[in-house]
């Protein structure tokens, strides 16, 4: 089967950083497979994060219908781009690569706080989440599209999950079969603070209305699917998992030589947002130095992504000269493709989680894109979705998410020797593998759509007397 699928996505080039991963590979190879997207995203959205890079992996064929967005974030996000650039240069740089905390004039400090209330302000009355605004203009626009150009199925994927409530409209409006994909759970998620009250209850009646109304709904870990079946036990039948996965054609070849580098290179690509995994880590690290000195001239770890506030905190604590600093390198957050680049030049890679609530969930886009480079993965996390796809492979190096956890790791790392085979020689988590299975859903759904649209007719015209 082919056809035109109605991509909805909130996060896609020139957005970066994870959230975007997932569709543009989607996007990229759903035509192979006779699928034909048409992505509607915001023309200019309020999330920061920029890899204006990722423009040049999307074909020249591809349909990309940009609207207009309401978006109070912006406000917020435009006085601190202003006070950066009024920050004097002595005010120096953070641990992620982003200008330090300001100091500045009573105004500007003033102004700063006012930019938080606000952003408290709008996190109350936007709801279900801060793109909301974008809502009606995807939703015009999407069943515009469909009046010209005839659009088979939808697809949209949260967070955040106004895509969804826009796919839901034009799924209402069309009759399109829409398939609703999970990247993280929204009731539930490990990394977010949950609403209260009225918003508490609004959420479960919205999520609610999303999984009976899509006709299929995908989840990235099987236990993200389990934690919804559970929740929606009625809906089970149209539950699926495609996990995240790596694209082989993003992995560089290593350069250069490192015959005369006596450090071992220990690498992790990806933001911080908890408050734990940071803290955890470099703990264990100091734990270890402490017992055997001799690393910290033998270990070089580097943290390519952004940090939160806290987490800048517990980096730069660490990362004084008393303490572990010589073997920590924070290179913020980078474009996509040198992030592979800094993988593809490590020894090993890592991976945190830590063993919070909820968060045995997780399986990291990160990890899953690690597994592309066959390079050596040191997990630190706790039983669940992580430690069961390494276990399903049998790749990797196992490890608690506990001080003396990451101290027994990196041990067990710089012992065992390099990797002498392929991480997923089978290629189940090649991207090309699961835009496959993206389209046999979107086969799937639209096949069932019109089986029932023929049934219907046939049970219309035997009650007429047809």
């Amino acid at each position: 089967m082919s056809g035109r699928v109605l991509v909805i996505a909130y996060y896609f080039p020139p957005l970066g950083g994870v959230g975007v991963q997932r569709t543009l590979k989607y996007v990229k190879y759903l035509p192979q497979r006779g699928w034909q997207p048409i992505v509607v995203t915001p023309r200019n959205p309020a999330y920061t994060v920029r890899d204006a890079a990722l423009l040049d992996e999307l074909s020249p064929d591809l349909q990309v219908e940009r609207t207009s967005s309401f978006e109070p974030a912006r406000l917020p996000n435009a006085v601190a781009a202003f006070l950066s650039r009024r920050r004097p240069a002595s005010s120096g740089t953070s641990t992620d690569g982003t200008v330090g905390p300001a100091g500045g004039s009573l105004s500007a400090r003033l102004l700063s706080k006012g930019m938080g209330a606000w952003k408290n302000i709008w996190g109350l009355w936007l709801f279900p989440d801060a793109a909301v605004g974008w809502v009606g203009p995807a939703t015009r626009r999407g069943i515009a599209l469909h009046k010209r150009e005839a659009v088979d199925a939808i697809y949209s994927t949260s967070g955040p999950i106004s895509c969804h409530l826009i796919a839901a409209r034009i799924a209402a409006r069309t009759g399109l079969p829409w398939i609703a994909d999970f990247r993280d759970p929204w009731i539930g998620n490990a990394f977010a603070t949950p609403p209260r009250g009225l918003h508490a209850i609004q959420q479960r009646g919205i999520e609610r209305r999303i999984i009976e109304a899509a006709d299929t709904v995908i989840f990235a870990t099987q236990g993200l699917m389990k934690a919804y079946a559970e929740r929606y036990p009625g809906a089970v039948e149209k539950m699926r998992v495609i996990p995240n996965g790596y694209d082989r054609t993003d992995v560089p070849a290593p350069e250069g030589d490192r015959t005369g580098d006596r450090r071992f290179r220990l690498v992790y690509t990806g933001s911080f947002y908890g408050e734990h995994e940071l803290e955890i880590f470099l703990r264990g690290l100091e734990i270890l130095v402490g017992r055997r000195p001799e690393m910290k001239d033998r270990l070089e770890v580097e943290f390519v992504g952004w940090l939160s506030a806290h987490n800048r905190g517990v980096a730069a604590s660490y990362g004084n000269s008393g303490r572990i600093g010589s073997m920590l390198r924070f290179s913020g957050f980078l474009p996509h493709a040198e992030a592979m680049r800094r993988a593809a030049m490590s020894d090993a890679l890592l991976q945190i989680i830590a063993d919070d609530p909820r968060k045995g969930e997780v399986q990291g886009g990160k990890l899953m894109e690690y597994l592309g480079h066959d390079r050596q993965i040191l997990a630190i996390v706790p039983e669940g979705e992580a430690r069961e796809v390494l276990r399903e492979l049998d790749w990797g190096i196992v490890a608690d998410p506990t001080p003396e956890g990451v101290a027994s790791g990196v041990e067990r790392l710089l012992a065992a020797p390099p990797a002498a085979r392929r991480a997923d020689p089978e290629g189940r988590y090649d991207r090309l593998t699961l835009a496959a299975r993206l389209a046999g859903c979107l086969d799937e759904a639209v096949a069932a759509r019109k089986c029932r649209r023929e049934t219907g007719s046939l049970a219309a015209g035997r009650a007429a007397g047809v």
